[in-house]
């Protein structure tokens, strides 16, 4: 692991240390270069985040309060194994949040916003053209979460807010498959065209459709792609220290 960006620190100078540590981390546990099963020891973190180990320690708690990380007596702190039901409770979960709030913004949105939505759809087509799931994985944040601040019911928002982490997890799974990219790609301009009539009922009915796409793959289906996710990341991994180690 490296040291912190400096962007991180600079984004908000008065945030918590403790909170930069944690969105770190996270955003590690997020992009698989930690994966299930490895454990967290705060020294070595601290260490190599360059902080001391308090901040270490307060975000390993509320990793473990968010479900990213297990604490087991005598064996300390390791990222949390994949969980099937997690993934399908979150994604049904989603299946009633998101189409409110698309319903929401299509009665709210300003024209000056939707300009925005239609720029943030374009540029997940873009992402999803390029085929880097990387820039898929952002794209897809950006645009779901702008369609929710759009809704105006801070009800909606406050729930999104709470899940978001999860989502940004199990998202992987969907942005990681690229023989979906071109069919998702559209899926997008559904919704975004569907805001745009300001048809209430037209716009829960294109999110719904969206999200119900989510549960499609079987509980198996699922498990194998984090398998498959995580042996391709260990393979990545292997390849870096073999280079690394033929450099030296």
């Amino acid at each position: 692991m490296n040291s912190i960006p400096p962007k991180m620190y600079n984004e908000n100078p008065f945030k918590p240390l403790a909170d930069i540590v944690h969105e770190y981390i996270l955003n590690e546990i997020i992009d698989f270069n930690y994966l299930p099963g490895t454990k967290l020891i705060e020294s070595k973190l601290a260490k190599a985040l360059g902080v001391s180990r308090t901040p270490v320690r307060d975000a390993i708690n509320q990793l473990e309060k968010d479900g990213f990380v297990i604490k087991t007596p005598g064996k300390g702190a390791v990222i949390a194994p994949f969980n099937v039901e997690d993934y399908f409770d979150l994604n049904n979960f989603r299946y009633v949040l998101e189409p409110l709030a698309a319903g929401y913004a299509a009665l709210r949105i300003t024209e000056k916003e939707l300009g925005t939505l239609y720029r943030y759809t374009v540029a997940l087509d873009e992402a999803y053209q390029s085929g880097d799931y990387k820039n898929v994985f952002s794209a897809e944040n950006t645009f779901h979460e702008y369609i929710v601040l759009c809704s105006k019911n801070k009800y909606l928002i406050d729930a999104y807010k709470n899940i978001e982490p999860q989502m940004k997890r199990y998202r992987v799974y969907i942005t990681a498959d690229k023989n979906l990219y071109g069919f998702l790609s559209k899926e997008h301009y559904y919704i975004y065209q569907s805001i745009e009539l300001r048809n209430k009922e037209v716009a829960e009915a294109a999110s719904r459709r969206h999200i119900s796409l989510l549960t499609t793959k079987s509980r198996d289906e699922i498990y194998n792609d984090n398998t498959k996710i995580i042996q391709d990341r260990l393979r990545m991994m292997d390849a870096f220290h073999t280079t690394k180690n033929a450099n030296r």
